[in-house]
């Protein structure tokens, strides 16, 4: 059943009838440097919540909310859900929106580095930096990992081909590696790109994808400006 959300905002110039909308949410902060890097922060709470009040204000329907199985998709979805007045029973799951295997990238690569031990600014750059030539060494594999990169692509532009062909307007709460692969597919880059647009990704940022009689285009990228009234609430990882 389709939530109608209507506030101040000028009535946005997409919609039509033979188009369908996809939004694709980062999920908020998880909580870095902790045992249980899928919890979401408090940051991430926050983020979340203001991600939720400005869909709730915009003139715009959302006719379904999907996320990824992993738990910090899963909780941000809910919580953008109850700023707009949906119920939790209305959210489905899809796991083919989760993030690649960060864990399984990074131990190999290293075995020393991990998203738990990030628990300063100074360990958190070393983890980025382990984690981009992980990331390099998976890309150039076709085997030795539980999913390899060509698998996570095409699981990727599976889910979103899927999703862009419902008619009306899709959230979907997803992590920064899958919105980048989409977002890199739909510019004409090489699949090995993403990467770069995945690092600048801010959590709980939007990402909206149409989809009409000239086929799929990407028309927002990494619109955070719902989180610009405090500096401390745009964060990368």
């Amino acid at each position: 059943m389709a939530h109608i959300v209507r506030g101040g905002a000028a009535p946005v110039a997409y919609r039509c009838t033979d188009m369908s909308v996809l939004l694709l949410m980062r999920h908020g902060q998880a909580s870095l440097g902790t045992t249980n890097y899928d919890r979401l922060s408090d940051i991430g709470h926050r983020q979340a919540q203001l991600t939720g009040g400005r869909l709730s204000r915009a003139d715009l329907i959302i006719d379904r909310t999907v996320s990824g199985a992993m738990m910090r998709q899963r909780d941000t979805a809910l919580i953008v859900m109850r700023e707009i007045g949906l119920g939790e029973s209305n959210l489905q799951i899809d796991d083919r929106l989760d993030e690649y295997d960060h864990v399984g990238v990074m131990a190999g690569h290293t075995a020393g580095i991990s998203f738990a031990t990030a628990t300063t600014p100074e360990r958190a750059r070393t983890v980025q930096s382990a984690l981009d030539e992980a990331i390099a060494r998976w890309m150039a594999a076709d085997s030795g990992y539980p999913e390899t990169h060509d698998g996570f692509i095409d699981r990727v532009l599976a889910v979103v081909d899927g999703l862009t062909g419902r008619s009306g307007t899709t959230l979907a709460v997803t992590s920064g590696g899958v919105i980048a692969a989409v977002c890199a597919h739909l510019l004409g880059l090489r699949a090995d790109k993403w990467p770069a647009l995945a690092r600048v990704m801010v959590n709980a940022s939007l990402t909206r994808v149409i989809s009409g009689p000239t086929g799929t285009r990407l028309l927002t990228f990494n619109d955070h400006a719902h989180l610009e009234q405090d500096r401390a609430l745009i964060t990368y990882r």
